[in-house]
């Protein structure tokens, strides 16, 4: 691909807070796997050796394993990690590789856009109702909620930032834009 130098003035600027953001996301969920690993191996001793089982562990392992699965999505798109038909791209002649690049952008862009506002709606009724979980430690939703809505919400942003990064000529994934590497 050829590629253009990286975008300036205002679109730059919202190409590089998306990616910022993103990043955010990625810090995000690394904590919560790390998070998730302590409360897992804690859970493990416990149980083994007390016969003892922390009530809490179940519930917080769910709300870390969705933080890690969604928080990072939008920095794994960026760096080039999501699954995707790389071996049908590089079949293809760029410019070919290219629109085909773009419409799967556009819907993806379709339909987390949509679960990314309904997501949102469904964040608000449950501040709104003060819903908390039925686990013993009853968790107000918003909080977990919250963070899946964010998660969902920087993947879309991410995917706007590629599909802008293509229609600008750019190389949309970090690490062939560092490497000068693409899909040709």
């Amino acid at each position: 691909m050829t590629e253009t130098a990286p975008a300036r003035g205002p679109i730059g600027l919202v190409l590089r807070a998306i990616d910022g953001a993103c990043t955010i996301g990625a810090w995000v969920a690394a904590i919560a796997a790390a998070l998730l690993a302590i409360i897992l191996i804690t859970e493990v001793i416990a149980t083994s050796f007390f016969s003892w089982s922390q009530p809490w562990a179940v519930e917080y392992a769910i709300y870390l394993q969705c933080m890690v699965l969604f928080c990072g999505a939008g920095w794994t798109l960026r760096q080039g990690g999501h699954i995707r038909v790389a071996i049908m791209l590089q079949t293809l002649p760029a410019p070919m590789a290219r629109l085909l690049d773009m419409a799967g952008c556009t819907f993806a862009i379709g339909v987390l856009g949509y679960a990314c506002w309904a997501l949102w709606q469904q964040w608000v009724r449950t501040f709104d109702f003060a819903s908390t979980s039925f686990y013993p430690m009853a968790t107000p939703l918003w909080i977990p909620q919250g963070f899946l809505t964010l998660g969902i919400t920087l993947l879309v942003l991410a995917f706007v930032a590629r599909l802008a990064r293509l229609l600008l000529g750019q190389e949309p994934e970090a690490k062939a834009a560092l490497s000068g590497g693409g899909v040709e």
